[in-house]
């Protein structure tokens, strides 16, 4: 498994905005590293940006639920 695959996976399987605060932080760590390129790190960036609004949208379209 390479390390964007892995990292796209844990980006993906996160629930609440706080893990994915805490896999932006690995991205940036990932980056400086030099473990992703800079392609990568957009693609995985949108993907956090994509996770966050399905989180939101959730929580507004269903408001028994509580925003993390």
């Amino acid at each position: 498994m390479t390390t964007y695959t892995a990292l796209s996976n844990r980006i993906r399987s996160a629930t609440t905005r706080e893990e994915l605060a805490k896999r932006e932080e690995q991205l940036d760590r990932h980056y400086h590293a030099g473990t992703i390129t800079a392609a990568e790190l957009s693609r995985l960036d949108r993907i956090i940006m994509d996770r966050i609004f399905f989180i939101l949208d959730t929580i507004r379209t269903n408001p028994t639920l509580t925003a993390p």
